[in-house]
């Protein structure tokens, strides 16, 4: 059985990713719109949950460890080591961080671990997710060794007790400790936000041995939304700042539910949804480059001096605008022929890749593990 395109969740990803940039500009420029933005945080969630999601989707017994990681590498460190540049220019002019181990940190992918919000955050800030990322990957093929050997009954099972415990361990420590500022620790911790990832992998897994959600993409998206506009609303009246692992946490089973449903929608070949739409899936396309862009931009916006509020606003908006084609063309000058270029090449010096395919990520699972002969379109 083929795996189909998805191209839906391609369309998404850009979803996410606007949440993101629209949280870090009242961050950055727009304190005025926080508590209308505050949980675009979670769209982060919603990158970790698709990320395990898409690998596990198109995993293929017959691609190595060696040749998986390779790919990984290509995906990712490419444009991360080309926006640490252009970070690292930006603080030169600013008299920013200029630490030499800390954008080594940043290069390696290893600051999600240092806990210190001056490594993690260090030079270009939104790569502190890659760093999680980093660790999925390396745990990805011995994870889903293990995982594809249980039925849909059993995997849900696992995806909920991951889900309860990530829950009741931020619940927990912010009860006992109240004063912490867990929310700094936890929310770029990346043995915490495997979280989401291992729940991906369970929904992927669970499709690809037959089960089928019993309801359509309005409840999946009724689901994310609500869970989202929820925690806005909660953050709103009572501001939970040190909760942000909570509040992504307590969104995985909504989003989990988006993704299951718009996923059963592409498989099936049902009716285009407007995620699977030419505009939206070149945008979602764009997504990681957006995702690494969008700060600079706005952080070189910040330093122009903006006044007042509708000038700050007009900023960001500018910011917001020049940031969505910055990242198209990133995508296609760069990103896009990079990866291309390095995954044609395995480390035994043949092509492993289908050039024309960029957004097929396989890996090795186990032989009685239900072969993929086609990508998922969604980008991890």
């Amino acid at each position: 059985m083929s795996r189909a395109r998805l191209d839906s969740l391609t369309g998404l990803r850009f979803i996410a990713a606007i949440l993101v940039v629209l949280y870090h500009a009242s961050v950055t420029l727009v304190p005025e719109m926080y508590p209308l933005v505050s949980m675009g945080q979670t769209g982060v969630t919603f990158f970790f949950l698709l990320s395990g999601f898409v690998l596990a989707w198109s995993m293929n017994p017959n691609t190595t460890k060696r040749q998986f990681y390779w790919r990984r590498f290509a995906r990712i460190w490419p444009l991360h080591a080309l926006t640490a540049l252009a970070a690292v220019v930006l603080a030169l002019a600013t008299q920013g961080d200029q630490s030499l181990p800390r954008l080594l940190a940043s290069l390696l992918l290893v600051q999600g671990w240092l806990g210190d919000q001056q490594w993690v955050y260090a030079y270009n800030g939104v790569s502190w997710s890659l760093s999680c990322e980093a660790f999925f990957y390396t745990v990805f093929p011995f994870l889903a060794l293990r995982l594809a050997r249980l039925d849909p009954g059993k995997l849900f099972r696992v995806g909920a007790t991951v889900f309860v415990a990530a829950v009741s361990l931020i619940a927990v420590l912010l009860a006992l400790v109240p004063g912490f500022d867990w929310g700094a620790l936890f929310y770029t911790f990346p043995a915490f936000r495997i979280a989401e990832f291992i729940v991906g992998v369970c929904l992927a897994i669970a499709m690809r041995k037959g089960w089928k959600p019993r309801f359509g993409i309005g409840v999946g998206a009724a689901a994310a939304i609500g869970s989202f506009l929820i925690l806005e609303i909660v953050d709103g009246i009572a501001p939970w700042h040190t909760a942000g692992p909570l509040a992504g946490a307590l969104c995985i089973p909504g989003y989990a539910l988006l993704i299951a449903a718009y996923a059963d929608r592409d498989r099936c070949g049902g009716r285009p949804t407007f995620a699977s739409s030419p505009a939206m899936v070149k945008l979602g396309e764009w997504s990681f480059a957006l995702y690494l862009v969008h700060e600079l931009v706005l952080r070189t916006a910040l330093e122009l001096g903006p006044e007042g509020l509708a000038q700050r606003a007009a900023f960001a908006v500018v910011g917001i605008a020049i940031s969505i084609p910055l990242a198209g063309a990133a995508y296609t000058f760069f990103e896009r022929p990079i990866e291309a270029r390095l995954r044609n090449k395995s480390s035994r010096g043949g092509p492993v890749a289908d050039t024309h395919q960029p957004e097929e990520t396989p890996t090795f699972v186990e032989p009685q593990a239900e072969p993929a002969t086609s990508g998922a379109s969604a980008r991890s």
